[in-house]
C-alpha cells in the first residue's frame, strides 16, 4: 500500500475520532456516571449527538469536496444544508412528541409546564441544536478546507521539485558535452606535439568517461571520488600546458565516506581555470586547492589571465561555466553555499564554500 492511502485512512480515522470526542464523549461520561441525568435524557442526547455527527460527516466526506470544492457550487451547498437542518430540527421533536414527550432533565421532572413553557423549550431545543448542526457544518469545511490546501501546498512541493529537478538534468545535460568538448580539444592538439602523451591522455580520458556515464548520473557521488576526478582531469589537462604554467593542486585526502556532492560541480572552475589561463610577464600559473575550514568544504581556484577574456568568464558569456555552476549551486544547496570572484593584478580567483552538513545530508 503506498503512502499515499495510508494517509488517507490515516486522515479518516483522525476525523471519525474527532467526532466521536467532540460529540459523544460527553454524553457517554454522562451514561457512565452514578449522578447523572435520567437515562432517557442521556438516550436524548446521544441521538442528538449522532445527529450532529451525521451532519458532519456527510458535510466532510461528500457535500464540501463534491459540491462545494468540486463543482464550486456554493448555492447547492447551502441549500442541502438548510433542508438538512431545518428537517432534523423539525423532525426530531415531532418524533419525540409522538413518543412519549420531549425527555426533561432531573429537575423539571415532577413539575408540570404550562404550554408556553413547553412551547419555549421547543424554540430552545431548535435554536440549540440547530446552532449546533450549522457549527457541525463549519466544523466539516474548516477540516476540508485545510486538507484542501495542505494537498495544494503538497504538490507545489512536488511540482517545485520536479522543476528543479528538469532544471539540475538540463544543466547537466550541458556540463557534459562541454567537458568532452574541451577534452577532445585538448587530445586533438595534443597529437600534433607528442603522441605518446596523446595516447597517454586518451587512456585517462575514458576512464574520467566511465565516472561521468556511470558515477556522474547519481544525484550525489562521494566526495573522495570527485576529488579522484578533478586530480585525474587536472592531470590531463597539465599535458599540454605552456612549460612557463605552474600548475598547482591540493587537494585533500577523505576518508569519510559519508560526504557526497553533486557530481561535476567543482570540475567548472577547474575547467574554467585551464582554458583561460594566460601568461603574464613570462610566466603563469594555476592553483587548485580544496579543504575544509571548520563547518565549510572550501575550494579556491586561482589563474593568471588577461583582462578580456576574465571580464567574459566573470558574466559567465561562456553559456555553461560559472553562471551553470551557481544555478546548480542554487538549486541543490540553497542556503549553504558561498561563491564569489575576485580579480586582482592580471590573477582572477574563485572561491566556492559549502557547508559539510549539507555534504553529508
Amino acid at each position: 500500500m503506498n503512502s499515499t492511502g495510508k494517509n488517507g485512512k490515516a486522515g479518516t480515522a483522525a476525523v471519525i475520532l474527532l467526532a466521536f470526542l467532540l460529540f459523544y464523549f460527553p454524553s457517554m461520561l454522562a451514561l457512565l456516571s452514578k449522578d447523572s441525568e435520567p437515562k432517557d435524557m442521556t438516550i436524548f442526547n446521544i441521538l442528538i449527538a449522532t445527529c450532529y455527527t451525521g451532519i458532519f460527516c456527510v458535510n466532510y466526506f461528500l457535500i464540501v469536496p463534491k459540491i462545494l470544492f468540486g463543482k464550486d457550487n456554493k448555492v447547492l451547498f447551502f441549500i442541502i444544508n438548510l433542508i438538512l437542518v431545518i428537517c432534523l430540527c423539525s423532525l426530531l421533536p415531532l418524533w419525540f412528541e409522538t413518543h412519549g414527550g420531549m425527555p426533561r432533565p432531573r429537575h423539571l421532572q415532577n413539575i408540570p409546564l404550562t404550554a408556553g413553557q413547553l412551547f419555549m423549550g421547543y424554540i430552545r431545543f431548535i435554536i440549540r441544536d440547530g446552532v449546533m448542526m450549522v457549527l457541525s457544518i463549519a466544523l466539516a469545511y474548516a477540516l476540508c478546507l485545510s486538507k484542501a490546501r495542505e494537498e495544494m501546498r503538497r504538490r507545489v512541493l512536488e511540482l517545485e521539485a520536479e522543476r528543479r529537478n528538469t532544471e539540475l538534468m538540463s544543466l547537466k545535460a550541458q556540463l557534459n558535452p562541454h567537458f568532452l568538448f574541451n577534452s577532445l580539444n585538448n587530445i586533438y592538439a595534443l597529437i600534433a606535439i607528442d603522441a605518446d602523451k596523446a595516447q597517454q591522455a586518451l587512456h585517462e580520458l575514458s576512464n574520467m568517461l566511465r565516472f561521468m556515464i556511470y558515477d556522474s548520473e547519481a544525484e550525489t557521488v562521494s566526495l573522495s571520488k570527485e576529488m579522484q576526478f578533478i586530480s585525474d582531469y587536472s592531470r590531463l589537462m597539465s599535458l599540454r600546458l605552456n612549460p612557463s604554467v605552474r600548475l598547482t593542486c591540493d587537494l585533500p585526502v577523505i576518508h569519510d565516506n559519508s560526504m557526497k556532492i553533486a557530481p561535476l560541480l567543482i570540475l567548472t572552475l577547474v575547467e574554467n581555470a585551464f582554458k583561460h589561463v594566460a601568461i603574464t610577464e613570462n610566466t603563469g600559473m594555476i592553483e587548485i586547492k580544496i579543504f575544509f575550514d571548520n563547518s565549510w568544504l572550501c575550494c579556491t581556484v586561482r589563474n593568471t589571465c588577461s583582462n578580456d577574456r576574465t571580464g567574459n568568464l566573470e558574466k559567465g558569456t561562456s553559456g555553461v561555466g560559472l553562471t551553470n555552476m551557481e544555478k546548480q549551486l542554487e538549486l541543490i544547496y540553497p542556503d549553504a553555499y558561498s561563491f564569489k570572484t575576485t580579480k586582482k593584478n592580471h590573477v582572477f580567483m574563485a572561491d566556492l564554500k559549502i557547508k559539510t552538513s549539507a555534504l553529508v545530508n
